[in-house]
C-alpha cells in the first residue's frame, strides 16, 4: 500500500490504476505538474508495490554499495563545491562509489552531496554507447524525430577507469553523432568534462555546412538540443557541473516514481555486445501515448511504466550564471540508489517551464557479479515544456539486437578527439 491517502483520500493499493478517479491518493506523492496529468486523465499508470517479495528489489550493485560504505568520512567539499580528501584537502585522483554515503538533513552542504552521489552513479555505468531517438511531440503526436549515436568514456567512478591514463585530468568524454534525418546527418558534438572545479567543459560541434569544427560556449548546455526541449545538462537526469550551481536540500520524503516493470519482474533481454560489454535489447512495446492505439491522454504520457513508492531527496539547484536558461531547478532523487526521478525547472519569476521525467530500475550481472549494468525493458527520459504544451522524449529503438544500448564496452581515447568530428561528419 502506498503512503498516500492525504486529505482523506483512499490510499493506492498494489495494482491500482492511477487516473482521474483516484488521483487524490497521490496528492503529495508527485510533483504538482505531474499529478495534474493524472487528475485530467492525461497520464494513467498502474501502481506496483515494489517491495513485494516476488519482485526484484530496487537496490545497488554489491561492489558499488561496498565501495560507498568504504567512503564514509573520506571526502569533503572545498569552497567551490569540488570534492577533496578530508585528510589532505587535496582533490583525489580517483573516486569509486558514492563519495558521500551518509547524508544528514541538517548539513548545509547536503544538497550538493546528494548531487555528487547522483553523478557518480552515472559514472559507475562505465563506457557506453546508445542509439537514441530524440522524439519531439506536440498535442497531436510526433512532430519530428532525430536519431543520434552517443558514446561515452569515463575517467572516474567506473571499475574500468581505475588504471586508465588521464593526462588531461578528465571526468568523462562524450561524442554525439546525428545519423538521421538527412538534413541533420553529420552534425556532431564532442564534450570533455574536466575534474577541476574551476575549469569549464570543453565543447565542440561540427556542422556539415561549415565543414569544420568550432568550439561552443559551454554555458549553452541549458539550451535545447537541436531545437528540442532536452538540454545537454539533462543527460541521464542531471549532467551539469556541480560547481556551477548552488544547491540546497529541501527535505526527504516518500514519492511515487516511474519504474520499468520489466526490470523488476526479470523479463529482460541482455546479450553480449560486439567487441565486449553487454547490450540491452529493449522491449517492442508502446512507451509513449503516441505509440498506443486509442490513447486519449497527452502523446508523451509514459504508458508502459508503472509507479512505485520510493524515498527521495528533494534538492534545489540555482545556477551561478545569470545567463543560464533556468533560474531554479527542483530535483527528486532516490535516497537509497541516487537515481533521478523528477526535475522541475522554473524561470527567474518562478514560472514552471520544463519538467524532466526519468524512470528507475534494477541492476543485472551476467558474468557472476564481476560487472553490473542497468537492467530493463524500457527507459523513460522525457522533457515536457509546460509553456508550449509539448515534450521531447529520449527513446531507444526497440527489439533489434543490432541497435547499441551497450554498457562496459571497451573504448579508445582517439575516438574522442576533435578530428573525429570532421571524419564522422563527412
Amino acid at each position: 500500500m502506498a503512503g498516500g491517502g492525504l486529505g482523506g483520500a483512499p490510499a493506492l493499493r498494489d495494482g491500482d490504476l492511477l487516473g482521474p478517479d483516484n488521483w487524490q491518493a497521490a496528492r503529495g506523492l508527485l510533483p504538482d505538474e505531474i499529478l495534474e496529468h493524472y487528475r485530467l486523465g492525461e497520464y494513467r499508470n498502474r501502481f506496483v508495490d515494489v517491495r513485494r517479495a516476488d519482485l526484484r528489489p530496487i537496490t545497488l550493485p554489491p561492489d558499488l554499495a561496498q565501495a560507498s560504505r568504504a567512503n564514509r568520512d573520506r571526502y569533503a567539499l572545498d569552497e567551490r563545491g569540488s570534492i577533496v580528501e578530508l585528510a589532505t584537502g587535496k582533490r583525489p585522483s580517483r573516486i569509486f562509489g558514492f563519495p558521500f554515503p551518509d547524508i544528514e538533513v541538517n548539513d548545509p552542504q547536503a544538497g550538493i552531496k546528494v548531487m555528487w552521489n547522483n553523478l557518480y552513479l552515472s559514472y559507475y555505468r562505465g563506457d557506453s554507447r546508445f542509439l537514441t531517438d530524440v522524439v519531439m511531440l506536440g498535442q497531436r503526436g510526433v512532430e519530428r524525430q532525430i536519431r543520434t549515436d552517443v558514446m561515452m568514456r569515463m575517467y572516474d567512478g567506473s571499475p574500468e577507469s581505475a588504471e586508465r591514463a588521464n593526462p588531461d585530468d578528465l571526468l568523462m568524454q562524450t561524442i554525439a553523432r546525428v545519423v538521421a534525418p538527412a538534413d541533420l546527418q553529420g552534425t556532431n558534438t564532442l564534450t570533455w568534462r574536466y575534474r577541476a572545479g574551476d575549469r569549464p567543459d570543453a565543447l565542440w560541434s561540427y556542422v556539415p555546412g561549415l565543414r569544420r569544427p568550432r568550439q561552443v560556449n559551454p554555458l549553452n548546455r541549458s539550451d535545447g538540443f537541436l531545437g528540442s526541449d532536452v538540454s545537454l545538462d539533462d543527460g541521464p537526469f542531471f549532467d551539469g557541473k556541480p560547481e556551477s550551481f548552488e544547491f540546497r536540500l529541501l527535505g526527504r520524503q516518500e514519492m511515487l516514481v516511474l519504474v520499468d516493470p520489466f526490470g523488476v519482474t526479470n523479463d529482460v533481454d541482455i546479450v553480449p555486445a560486439p567487441g565486449g560489454g553487454w547490450r540491452t535489447v529493449w522491449k517492442d512495446v508502446p512507451r509513449l501515448g503516441a505509440e498506443e492505439r486509442g490513447w486519449k491522454g497527452v502523446p508523451w504520457a509514459p504508458v508502459s511504466a508503472v509507479l512505485g513508492l520510493r524515498p527521495v531527496w528533494v534538492v534545489e539547484a540555482v545556477p551561478r550564471d545569470r545567463n543560464y536558461l533556468y533560474g531554479r531547478i527542483v530535483m527528486r532523487i532516490d535516497a537509497e540508489t541516487y537515481r533521478g526521478a523528477w526535475s522541475s525547472k522554473y524561470d527567474r519569476a518562478g514560472t514552471l517551464m520544463v519538467s524532466y521525467q526519468v524512470s528507475s530500475g534494477v541492476w543485472d550481472s551476467l558474468d557472476g557479479g564481476k560487472s553490473w549494468i542497468p537492467s530493463g525493458g524500457i527507459a523513460i527520459q522525457t522533457a515536457e515544456n509546460h509553456m508550449y504544451k509539448r515534450a521531447t522524449a529520449m527513446l531507444f529503438p526497440p527489439r533489434d539486437p543490432r541497435n547499441p544500448a551497450d554498457y562496459r564496452i571497451p573504448s579508445d581515447p582517439d575516438d574522442f578527439a576533435m578530428d573525429v568530428l570532421v571524419r564522422a561528419g563527412k
